[in-house]
């Protein structure tokens, strides 16, 4: 069996956890030069072990802290790409209308609540 190699870090996943960030950023980030940054993305140098490992972590904690503060991720919506731009399919998308409209409320259910 071929063991992983531990020194350097996964490219693709370094990549994938850098991909929402800008250059600058991510240098501030990691404490490194934009030029660093820059050879570990076109894979001129190797990046190091620690750097995917940080960029996981910091995203799980991120994540973590969200779920805590009752912060969740929007669904994302889905369409169609096409040349003049991205077409929404509203009839599959979540409902916002609320469940009740104040015509379905008669007379009477609203003097139980409010008289």
């Amino acid at each position: 069996m071929k063991y992983p190699n531990l020194r350097y870090g996964n490219p693709t996943e370094f990549r994938h956890y850098a991909q929402s960030m800008s250059l600058k950023d991510l240098a501030k980030r990691l404490r490194r030069s934009e030029r660093c940054i820059m050879n570990w993305m076109k894979e001129r140098e190797r990046i190091p072990y620690w750097v995917p490992e940080l960029l996981r972590l910091q995203d799980m904690e991120h994540r973590e802290m969200m779920r805590q503060m009752g912060i969740y991720k929007l669904p994302t919506r889905l369409g169609t790409v096409t040349k003049t731009g991205i077409i929404y399919d509203l009839q599959k998308g979540p409902s916002i209308e609320p469940k009740t409209t104040p015509d379905a409320l008669n007379s009477d259910s609203q003097a139980h609540y409010f008289g």
